[in-house]
Order: structure tokens, then C-alpha cells, then sequence
């Protein structure tokens, strides 16, 4: 029987898995602020710095907070924007050519992502448990992103029945820690190994460290997809994202940096690269005469050693060289070479 979820997916036609560029995520979540200027600057962000992919995230507080969180409604609050603002950050991603992705963290806000059509859906990390959200995305036909944060085992089993249930077959895992910022030790970028093995589709790394260094390891590791927070405001008060963020001084090193690891990668053949080829003749070694050998004169070891230049016998031929008897003379520290040889 085959896995029900694909070893690749595709979003707005750019491949995603093995052997694939690493899909780059700009996380704007909500540090627009309510604001459509700052908006229209996150998006533009983005662009230019290269990223696959702008995220946002939607909400209706009072959907996703109950009344017994009251600094969490009054926190998230000013932050709550409406479809008609969501169509405006989509319509900008549409005008300077990147995905439009977009978080819904509750049932209605769902609704309002699925009127913009987006190439895919995001899952958060928050909606672990909550299968019928899950199952309900999956049955909608798109691709999945799934984060993977504060999930164990019996978790990650959970959700991916869940999508299977739903139909999904397009489906990527983010490798994910729930934490803003992220201590060093306990990023555990190990985990993508063990989603690779759990999972047979794309896995990526989520990413909430300050700084761009977990996330580079990340590409090391062979994440295919990268998401990184942005955002234009530092210090923000009733905000944490900024913590583990880029900005616009930033997020371009950050993508050429991720697209400058994923080159380094390269191919898992044992083969010589072109640019060592010049050192086949300087860095290798020949067998030379370690003093002046007169024709005639039997080859032995101890008449013979390594050194560079490497156009000459290899010291690996030593055994077919000691008996045979010199055809013409040979000075010190000259490479032997076969015709030399009677």
C-alpha cells in the first residue's frame, strides 16, 4: 500500500522537497499592527529579500481567546484585522510576485482565508489536539504546512491521521519550539531527523532563535522549507515576535545566507570537483628517486619516495615498480614514469 502523503508538493508552482531549492517563509504574523502601510511594507520586504512566501495570521479574538484570558484578548485585540485587509496584503503579494499564506487561528477567520484562495494552508503549532480544524483543512484540496511545536509522538500520529482523513496528500511538517526567543539548547534541530523518519514528506524548520544561525543548521540538516518572523518594529511593547525576528537591515542577508548553505550542500557523489582538479598535479604525490639512480639500476623501495608534484607514478603502484630495472638514468627527486622503465 503506498503512503498516503507525498515525498514533494508544489505551491504556486515552486516544487518543494529533496533535491528542491529550500522554500523561504517571511513570517509577518501581526507586525503590521492593523496598520496597511506597515502592512504593504512587510510584504515589500519580503520581496525584495528574495523569500518564497509572505505569511500573515487572522483571528477573531473573541473566537480564539476565551473571557478567562483577559491580558490575552487585550493584548491580541489591537492587533485583529478583517478580510477586506487580508485581500489588500494578498492583492500586494499578487503585484510583487510571492505567495500569499495566511495562519487562521479560529473557524471564522478560516473562513475568510478560504474566500482569498490561497496556494496553501498553514496550521500553527496552537492547534495541536484539535483534530476537526485539521481534518477540516485537509478535506479543503490544498497543500499543508503544519507546525509541529509542542507536539510529541502521540501527537504528530494524531494530526497525521487526522490529514489523512481528510484526503490530504500534499503535506510538509515544520520542525517547531514554541518559545520566543528559543534558548540554544533546547532548539533540538535533531528533531528534523526524526520527522524524516516519521514523516515521508517535506519537513522544515519554524524558526524563533534570535539571530540566523539555527536556521542556516537547519538547511545543513536538509530542511526544505525555512520560516523566519519578520518584522519593522524592534521593542515593541505587548509583542514578542520582534525577539526573533529580521528586519529590513537583515532579512536579505538571511535568504542569501540560506541560499548560499543549500549550494554548499551540493551532491553526496564521491567525485573529484572541477576547481580540485589543478590540485591532482601540485597536492597529490609521485614516487621520485631519492638520489641519483644510474640505468640499469633494480628498482627497491628505499631508492624510492613521495613527493609532489603528482604527474608522475603513483605511490599506490609501489608494488608493480620494486624489481623492474631503469631504462635510462634517474636524478634525484625526478617522478619515475612507466617508459623509464625496461
Amino acid at each position: 500500500m503506498s503512503d498516503p502523503f507525498l515525498p514533494a508538493l508544489r505551491i504556486a508552482g515552486r516544487r518543494i522537497g529533496e533535491n528542491a531549492p529550500v522554500y523561504i517563509i517571511a513570517e509577518a504574523g501581526v507586525a503590521h499592527f492593523g496598520d496597511p502601510g506597515k502592512a504593504d511594507a512587510l510584504v515589500d520586504l519580503a520581496a525584495e529579500a528574495g523569500a518564497n512566501a509572505f505569511k500573515t495570521q487572522a483571528f477573531k479574538t473573541d473566537r480564539l481567546i476565551s473571557r478567562i484570558l483577559p491580558e490575552w484578548r487585550e493584548r491580541l485585540r489591537p492587533k485583529e484585522v478583517g478580510p477586506d485587509f487580508l485581500a489588500r496584503m494578498r492583492e500586494r503579494c499578487q503585484r510583487r510576485g510571492i505567495a500569499f499564506l495566511c495562519t487562521a487561528h479560529d473557524d471564522v477567520a478560516l473562513d475568510w482565508v478560504m474566500d482569498l484562495d490561497p496556494p496553501a494552508f498553514k496550521i500553527g503549532s496552537g492547534e495541536r489536539g484539535n483534530l476537526p480544524l485539521l481534518e477540516k483543512i485537509a478535506r479543503l484540496g490544498k497543500p499543508v504546512i503544519l507546525s509541529t511545536g509542542m507536539h510529541e509522538e502521540s501527537h504528530l500520529a494524531a494530526a497525521l491521521a487526522a490529514m489523512q482523513r481528510g484526503g490530504c496528500r500534499e503535506l510538509a511538517l515544520l520542525h517547531c519550539v514554541t518559545s520566543y526567543p528559543t534558548p540554544s539548547e533546547q532548539v533540538n534541530l535533531r528533531r528534523l531527523q526524526t520527522l524524516g523518519r516519521l514523516f515521508p514528506g517535506p519537513v522544515g524548520y519554524s524558526d524563533h532563535t534570535e539571530g540566523h544561525q539555527a536556521a542556516l543548521a537547519a538547511v545543513a540538516f536538509g530542511a526544505s522549507l525555512i520560516e523566519k518572523h519578520i518584522t519593522l518594529d524592534f521593542n515593541g511593547p505587548n509583542a514578542q515576535d520582534w525577539k526573533v525576528s529580521c528586519g529590513p537591515d537583515d532579512f536579505a542577508h538571511f535568504v542569501a545566507s540560506i541560499r548560499k548553505v543549500e549550494k554548499m550542500l551540493g551532491s553526496s557523489d564521491l567525485l573529484i570537483q572541477p576547481c580540485e582538479k589543478p590540485a591532482l598535479d601540485w597536492a597529490i604525490k609521485s614516487l621520485v628517486a631519492e638520489t641519483n639512480l644510474a640505468a640499469g639500476t633494480v628498482l627497491e623501495e628505499g631508492l624510492l619516495v613521495a613527493k609532489r608534484p603528482g604527474h608522475g607514478i603513483s605511490p599506490a603502484e609501489m608494488s608493480k615498480i620494486v624489481g623492474r630495472r631503469l631504462s635510462v638514468p634517474l636524478a634525484a627527486d625526478t617522478p619515475l614514469d612507466w617508459d623509464m622503465l625496461a
